[in-house]
């Protein structure tokens, strides 16, 4: 058996690819560094003290030693050398807290075996306890680039320089104002002066151990003030045991409350950086008080049935009869226009028929500028598309309305708006949930409560322009029926809802859409004809103008009321509950329109799907506040049918014996059957 011979050249690895530990060499930038801090802390604790720096005779004698308990220190523990890659935070700090305690011993030594009791104890001791924070703050660990390994990357710096000063700040000013409040002036007494350098030792000790003034990129907010809190509460029991347990005799109004105040300030910039920033969705749930769960939220369950609707009875139209052999616009939407937005264009794709479209007839632009669909010519357009979201116009029904102009009969417009519903399911997947109820709160108090009353909403338009308003899906939808379009299919892309309508009519000339909280209902009266009757609104906005297109598809329920009728709001559901809704319509009963006791007042939409007898037995008498449904509470629409009926006919024999009893059975039932408005 023969040997293989080996022709390729062994390779020696260095030490430092075998694991093994790399030499360490001092960092002559550190120890220029480190020096210069040594000077500087002197000099603080030198004028604290004395508030000059004319040194005295007897510190330039002991100057030297101080330099050479420095060196001593420094040659033992190591500390101006390179740091070793991999070691931890706690590791980079030992060599620094080694150092400080040789440093102070060898003082203690020298001014006791020397007999220098002359010597300020607060200024050597002051002036090592501030050498320590700043050795830690700038030369404990790689983060400044200047003295860090070349290889190290500037990812590695973890400090961060300007929160480190604007806590600085925050602290110094809590401390001034306490100050300030309790002597009446903010120049510090000497005694005061300990006591802020004590806070600013502890300050810094615990920061830097705790947090190393950094915010950390953390997606649960009770995770990320957590180091914060812990630091406060470390410092706040040091500060304790100091006033406390050795008697200091510091004023603890001073040290507790600018610390308290320091500490409220720090939470508030923390909470809102998160706030800010960390807008990025939550995977998992962790904790559930602070953490948002991804669920399925009733407005996602609402969008998305809506648009099911929708893409269960797609239909391709066509915008002409006309094929064009090449299809322009079809590539320019494909390849150009909506090349990000895939689901888009296929959306589009699928229910227009694009061969169809002329390119000269099409108009696709992405501005929140109203001018650029105004200069357009009248009912010139056979495609209109504008791929800024709705959300953004002053004005939205007067845009439409300008759109609905320049698009000519049986053409199409396509847009997008987000509905609030989305809105909410945004600050829950991307918020904890407290936090994320606080700020829909105030969200919806100010995007969709101020611009529905007078005063507020000028104040609202005075300050956004209009721009990111929110609307609800049935308020959206309304808009665009309001102003003469007919949809013809939804898509859930993202947070938006994307829509393709077709033009049938003109816009409506109603000057009273609902809008406010009190509107006018338009009903078939007396007669046949058309009165108007006031409520309280319980559904969205612009909802009565998108009556038929819900009962087209959505089936109604045996009692003849639509099922699942997203139009109607939770607000409104109580309302409806309890009857405040029907509040306002004592003014019609007062004014005569309707009286007290007789068939309700139906929209004409709701009025056509009744039997002919019945309808002509209906106009003969008025409607009344208070309907024969709440008397004998049918459970189906021919049940109520026949209630009217058996109402009506005894109205022609005894109106007013009829009216009584059927008052008094509905009362009856409204306050121990639960019967509800409907």
């Amino acid at each position: 058996m023969h040997k293989r011979k080996n022709n390729e050249a062994r390779v020696i690895p260095k030490l430092d690819q075998l694991g093994g530990p790399e030499e360490q060499k001092y960092n002559k930038g550190k120890i220029f560094l480190d020096f210069l801090l040594l000077i500087i802390s002197f000099a603080i604790a030198y004028f604290i003290k004395r508030r000059h720096f004319n040194i005295e005779a007897n510190f330039i004698k002991f100057l030297p030693l101080y330099f050479c308990c420095w060196v001593l220190s420094s040659i033992l523990t190591k500390k101006m050398k390179n740091i070793e890659e991999g070691k931890g935070y706690m590791k980079r700090l030992e060599p620094f807290f080694s150092s400080a305690l040789f440093f102070t011993g060898m003082l203690s030594l020298l001014i006791y075996g020397l007999n220098l009791y002359e010597l300020s104890r607060f200024i050597v001791f002051g002036s090592s306890g501030i050498f320590l924070l700043l050795e830690i703050l700038f030369l404990s660990g790689n983060y400044l680039p200047l003295f860090s390994p070349r290889e190290e990357t500037r990812s590695r710096w973890k400090f961060s320089i300007a929160f480190f000063f604007l806590e600085f700040l925050l602290l110094t000013a809590s401390f001034l104002i306490v100050h300030f409040f309790k002597i009446g002036t903010i120049r510090l007494l000497e005694n005061y002066e300990e006591i802020l350098l004590l806070i600013y030792f502890l300050w810094i000790f615990t920061g830097l151990v705790v947090h190393r003034f950094r915010i950390p990129d953390k997606k649960n907010y009770l995770k990320m003030i957590y180091p914060f809190v812990k630091s406060n509460f470390i410092v706040l029991s040091i500060a304790s045991l100091f006033v406390f347990g050795f008697r200091t005799g510091f004023s603890r109004l001073l040290v507790f409350g600018s610390l308290g105040g320091y500490a409220f300030f720090e939470i508030l910039i923390i909470s809102l950086y998160y706030v800010r920033n960390l807008r990025r969705k939550i995977d998992v749930p962790e904790i559930s008080l602070f953490e948002a769960p991804i669920l399925s939220m009733p407005g996602e369950r609402l969008v998305e049935g809506v648009v099911e609707k929708e893409r269960d009875d797609v239909k391709k139209i066509s915008i002409s009869k006309k094929k064009f052999a090449t299809s322009l616009i079809r590539e320019k939407l494909k390849t150009i226009y909506l090349k990000g937005l895939p689901r888009v264009f296929k959306f589009i794709d699928l229910v227009v028929d694009l061969d169809t479209v002329d390119i000269l007839k099409a108009e696709v632009i992405d501005t929140g500028n109203p001018y650029n669909v105004e200069v357009l010519p009248d009912k010139s357009l056979d495609f209109f598309m504008n791929l800024h979201t709705m959300n953004d116009y002053r004005r939205v029904s007067r845009y439409l309305i300008e759109v609905n102009r320049k698009i000519k009969k049986g053409g199409v417009f396509i847009s997008k708006f987000e509905p609030c519903e989305k809105r909410r399911i945004y600050f829950s997947k991307n918020y904890p949930r407290l936090l994320a109820n606080i700020l829909y709160f105030f969200d919806f108090t100010w995007r969709r409560v101020f611009p529905k009353f007078p005063l507020l909403k000028k104040i609202y338009f005075a300050v956004t322009k209009g721009r990111n308003r929110v609307f609800s899906m049935a308020e959206a939808m309304g808009r665009l029926y309001f102003c003469g379009f007919e949809i013809l299919s939804l898509e859930n892309v993202d947070n938006f809802v994307y829509f393709i309508v077709r033009k049938i009519k003109e816009p409506r000339d109603d000057p009273n859409p609902s809008y406010g909280l009190l509107f006018k209902q338009k009903r078939v009266g007396y007669l046949g004809k058309i009165i108007y009757i006031y409520k309280i609104r319980t559904m969205h906005p612009y909802s009565e103008y998108i009556h038929q297109y819900v009962y087209n598809k959505y089936n109604l329920d045996e009692k003849g009321k639509i099922k699942g009728d997203f139009r109607v709001t939770t607000w409104g559901r109580f309302f409806r509950k309890f009857w405040i809704d029907e509040i306002p319509m004592w003014i019609n009963w007062l004014k005569g329109d309707i009286k007290l006791v007789g068939v309700r007042p139906l929209s004409e939409t709701f009025f056509n799907t009744y039997p002919e007898d019945l309808k002509k037995e209906r106009t003969r008498c008025k409607p009344g506040l208070v309907p024969p449904y709440y008397a004998d509470m049918p459970e189906s629409m021919e049940e109520v049918w026949q209630s009217e009926r058996n109402y009506l006919q005894k109205c022609k024999e005894h109106r007013c014996k009829t009216d009584l009893v059927y008052f008094f059975k509905a009362l009856g039932n409204i306050l121990f059957r639960r019967a509800k408005s409907r």
